[in-house]
């Protein structure tokens, strides 16, 4: 698992941004980086432990569903989601400062494999000869560039980090004008 973790600071109580943040589908649509294509809560009730979501977002030409389920929830404190296949984890934490509240969104994910290695993409007319070298070259590929795939991870977690902050940049602002929808 990767991890990355922002904060923000927000001049606000607890209470205020806590009711913000477990309006999940308010949260994940001012995200700038992906589309909300649909947000569907799956079972009845207030949100609590056990509460699941069907979400499908669209960012670039890349579609992503899952269900998310909250794990942990204390009320003006912490929320916790991951993804029900165990393939993202999020904490979201409030803590007291003067003046206000501090927002910490704790991320921890896997990359997919195919953002690591991006396959090319096969002539379907080339010559068998040439398909199996390009197998090969796949294999040692994935087998002697740790580097690469390690500049690879750090540069897609430092966009995540940036696409973060603005994100937390977004929220603090809808939080402080007073805009609660």
């Amino acid at each position: 698992m990767h991890r990355i973790t922002e904060s923000i600071d927000l001049k606000l109580p607890a209470e205020d941004v806590f009711a913000f943040l477990k309006d999940i589908e308010s949260r994940l649509r001012l995200n700038p980086f992906y589309r909300v294509l649909s947000f569907e809560k799956l079972t009845e009730g207030d949100i609590s432990v056990g509460t699941r979501f069907r979400i499908v977002l669209m960012s670039g030409e890349r579609r992503s569903e899952y269900i998310s389920e909250v794990v942990e929830f204390v009320e003006n404190k912490k929320i916790v989601t991951r993804d029900a296949r165990d393939r993202l984890r999020l904490t979201l934490t409030l803590d007291s400062i003067p003046n206000g509240t501090r927002l910490t969104h704790d991320e921890e994910f896997i990359i997919p494999a195919e953002l690591l290695y991006p396959e090319e993409k096969e002539q379907p007319d080339s010559p068998l000869w040439l398909k199996v070298i390009k197998g090969i070259m796949a294999i040692e590929r994935v087998r002697f560039t740790d580097t690469e795939r390690d500049r690879k991870v750090e540069e897609i977690k430092n966009n995540l980090g940036s696409n973060l902050r603005m994100w937390l940049s977004k929220i603090k602002d809808r939080l402080e004008s007073g805009q609660v929808n």
